[in-house]
């Protein structure tokens, strides 16, 4: 038979079809199977054990970890089964999650939409009605609403007696002992610090939060004036975060030697703790960097090193307004104020923000830097009322807590 036969040619297009169609179908299968295999509904009991190991990286403080969990949950969310609880758990982890990473603006949006969801929070079980209180009362204690922390930490502590915990509960009292530490409770801060230093000690995989509870004691100690204690917690906090290789820790730790050594006039270690703190990149990334660059400021200008703290204020500055961070914005225009004569007009106007969120204990300390930098410039009646304006910040001190639940 010829080549050129007609039916030669069909048998040959009728190969190349079949071949054309077989491939067709092998693509249509492929894609029915990827398909099917999307549409497969993951467990909620995976994504519930996805939730836990991603609340767990967030008490330790391991952001990356965090961050990688986070987005797995996120895309395995739309091919869950449909469990509007599991949903609620997620947002609230986010929330959490935000607060961690310092986002106050994205977790007050958050916040906002939880607080619409609140009637169904209460409805599911005792562990996310603990959360939604227990974050609900660090985001207010992220914005110096310390006494709705407390309150909210004191609902959240109801839930709190029907979860099992060990390690939960030492975070409830780490946050609690901090926010007590903020308006100068020291005893109930002590009593709190105490307990999650003990349950962190306990489990190798919060060390860091070991040094952190070490550091809270160290906090108190320091403003009941047992400064040699104070800084013997520092130093233990500085020499654990170096050996396990904390550098946010150890940059906290050179923070706090910073602030035990300017309180007892040592100026020049003072500064080279504060120096030391800002050469960690980790704090660089944090907020802690504007209170480094602020109370380094503070004792440069006290060793009449103005052009040096001119500068690190206006850092400073720059950094406390990209974040909206307007209490360390209040605290640098207060000292501009005192030691720059061009700023010199600021001084009350600097302090309403404080004054405005009750953080009467940094109002009092400012007022007394006030006084004695006139003191010692000779000007006694500008020195007088400082010292009156301070003394009444303190008696405002006491009423803080007349808030408390």
């Amino acid at each position: 038979m010829s080549k050129n036969d007609p039916f030669c040619k069909m048998k040959g297009m009728q190969k190349k079809e079949i071949d054309t169609l077989n491939f067709s179908n092998i693509l249509n299968r492929l894609y029915e199977r990827m398909i099917g295999a999307l549409t497969v509904k993951i467990a909620t009991e995976k994504v519930i054990k996805m939730l836990n190991q991603w609340y767990g990286m967030i008490r330790q403080q391991k952001v990356e970890q965090a961050i990688a969990i986070k987005d797995e949950i996120e895309n395995m969310l739309p091919y869950m089964e449909e469990d509007q609880d599991v949903l609620l758990y997620f947002n609230v982890l986010d929330f959490r999650h935000k607060i961690m990473l310092e986002n106050l603006n994205e977790s007050k949006l958050l916040f906002k939409k939880l607080e619409l969801e609140k009637e169904g929070i209460e409805k599911t079980d005792a562990l996310l009605q603990y959360y939604f209180y227990f974050f609900s009362g660090q985001y207010e204690f992220h914005n110096k609403n310390y006494i709705k922390a407390i309150n909210l930490y004191q609902i959240a502590e109801d839930k709190l007696k029907q979860i099992p915990d060990e390690i939960e509960n030492a975070e409830f009292h780490y946050r609690v002992a901090i926010a007590y530490y903020r308006i100068k409770q020291h005893f109930f801060s002590l009593s709190h610090a105490q307990k999650a230093l003990e349950s962190f000690r306990a489990d190798d995989s919060y060390s860091e939060k070991a040094i952190n509870s070490e550091m809270i004691l160290g906090a108190n100690k320091m403003d009941l004036f047992r400064y040699e204690e104070a800084e013997m917690h520092y130093k233990n906090a500085l020499d654990k975060s170096r050996e396990e290789k904390f550098p946010y820790a150890e940059s906290l730790a050179f923070y706090n030697l910073g602030l035990n050594y300017g309180r007892r006039n040592m100026l020049l270690e003072s500064a080279n703790c504060f120096r030391k703190a800002l050469e960690i990149e980790e704090c660089q990334k944090r907020r802690l960097a504007i209170k480094v660059k602020f109370n380094l400021a503070l004792i440069l200008y006290k060793l009449g090193l103005n052009n040096e703290a001119q500068s690190l204020c206006e850092e400073g500055l720059f950094d406390a307004q990209k974040v909206d961070e307007k209490e360390y914005i209040a605290k640098i225009n207060f000292i501009q104020a005192i030691y720059d004569k061009e700023a010199s007009g600021k001084i009350e106007e600097s302090l309403e923000y404080l004054e405005e969120k009750k953080l009467w204990f940094h109002v009092a300390e400012l007022m007394l830097e006030a006084a004695f930098h006139y003191k010692e410039t000779g000007n006694i009646t500008k020195a007088a009322h400082f010292f009156e304006k301070a003394h009444c910040a303190r008696n405002q001190i006491f009423k803080v807590t007349e808030g408390l639940k």
